[in-house]
């Protein structure tokens, strides 16, 4: 099954929890657990959703699934790469959350610009689009 098939078939059985949908790649420890592995991003009002997806798109995998509030960041960027860009989130305490995601594929077209959709409302709820280093 394809990228898109597998979104059409979440949306349909109202399993996808938010806007917007990303597939994502992140590695993620916040204090009680490890995240790790290819995810769908989406947002929906203040929070961003992250929901596990086995490596073949078949199913979702709900125990590893959460979500963090928007409110709870100070700042984003996005890096570009070759094939590959990273979306970094920032916390006042120098904590990140860093997804990667594909970039230059005819099927990851919609990812790339639902990046830049969740970017704007984080723009819109008052974080920062970092440009350069965050330190700098």
């Amino acid at each position: 099954m394809n990228r898109r098939s597998f979104l059409l078939e979440m949306r349909k059985s109202g399993q996808l929890k938010g806007d917007k949908p990303c597939f994502v790649v992140l590695k993620y420890k916040d204090e009680n657990r490890n995240y790790r592995g290819e995810y769908i991003l989406s947002q929906r009002y203040d929070n961003l959703y992250l929901q596990k997806i086995n490596r073949l798109f078949e199913m979702l995998r709900p125990k590893d699934d959460f979500s963090v509030s928007i409110h709870s960041f100070i700042g984003f960027k996005i890096e570009s790469n070759n094939s590959r860009n990273s979306f970094i989130l920032y916390k006042e305490n120098g904590e990140l959350l860093k997804m990667d995601y594909m970039v230059g594929l005819k099927e990851t077209f919609s990812t790339e610009e639902n990046i830049e959709r969740i970017a704007k409302v984080l723009t819109e709820k008052g974080l920062k689009r970092i440009e350069d280093d965050i330190n700098g």
